[in-house]
């Protein structure tokens, strides 16, 4: 892998963990279903001008990755993130690397060994020390969340392959965001208050955090993923994905003064040590995801 490459990859999983700082600092602003409508038809909006639109027979599958992935995925997320520290939300979402794993054994045919086994059990041991820590906010209410978004994640991902032969990256980033921001709109406005006023009140912080879910993490942190999966093989590429836990813990930390102690940074180095076992010996030929997740 040539340096460049290297610094691009390792920088987009610095700014995607950052994400989840940024995130806490939108959500103390923006209510959860709210924040993910307006970042979904942004980013909708921004990208059909260079994509277009879908033909008609694509629309089936687009609508159900809308469903999975902007409506179940970031809905769930973003309400976890809300009620919890952005911290250990940025380990926790790390569960849907495992359950991926798991939904390639069953659906794929790959072969689960005794050390991605190991390095499950492993990184789930390192989720139950982040949460059982009597400083983790949310409780069980937010890892329930979390882990529902991780699972559809894992079940975003398998519909992407699906689709993946006839529609590209961006596509796949423009379409279902256009999809499913008026259906999170339709949701926020059954379960949630306050929209119109928060939009007239929002401070400069709250704005900030809507631009960079559409512009850094999108069009920039997806633009090189993208481009680096493209270039090099999915065993190169995954295990960058390592980096984002800890610079978003890092973050949250000395951006957000979140609390810390050390059951919880036991916690992270035991799940990034299950994560890099089964990161780093994943098949080229199983998994394609298409990000980190935030």
């Amino acid at each position: 892998m040539k340096p460049q490459h290297f610094l691009a990859l390792a920088f987009a999983q610095v700014l995607w963990g950052a994400n989840f700082a940024v995130l806490k600092l939108g959500l103390d602003t923006w209510p959860p279903f709210f924040f993910v409508a307006l970042r979904l038809g942004a980013v909708g909006l921004l990208l059909i001008p260079f994509v277009g639109l879908p033909k008609r027979s694509q629309l089936p599958g687009l609508l159900l990755l809308a469903l999975l992935l902007g409506v179940i995925h970031f809905g769930t997320l973003f309400t976890g993130i809300a009620i919890s520290d952005a911290a250990t939300s940025s380990i926790v979402i790390q569960i849907q690397v495992p359950l991926a794993a798991l939904s390639a054994a069953v659906f794929f045919g790959d072969r689960i060994g005794w050390r991605r086994w190991s390095g499950m059990a492993l990184s789930i041991l390192g989720i139950a020390l982040l949460v059982g820590r009597p400083a983790f906010q949310g409780g069980w209410a937010a890892v329930a969340l979390i882990l529902a978004a991780s699972v559809s994640w894992v079940a975003a991902n398998m519909q992407i392959k699906r689709l993946a032969g006839d529609i590209g990256g961006w596509q796949l980033n423009a379409w279902p965001a256009l999809l499913a921001a008026p259906m999170m709109l339709v949701l926020s406005a059954l379960t949630e208050q306050g929209q119109v006023e928060t939009l007239r009140n929002a401070t400069s912080a709250a704005w900030f955090a809507m631009a960079y879910q559409v512009v850094v993490t999108t069009a920039l942190c997806y633009g090189l993923w993208f481009a680096m999966m493209r270039r090099y093989p999915v065993t190169q590429v995954m295990p960058f994905t390592l980096l984002e836990p800890v610079f978003g813990a890092l973050t949250a930390v000395f951006l957000l003064d979140e609390p810390w102690d050390w059951q919880m940074v036991l916690g992270a180095l035991v799940t990034v040590s299950g994560l890099a076992i089964i990161v780093i010996r994943r098949p080229q030929s199983v998994e394609q995801p298409v990000g980190p997740g935030a």
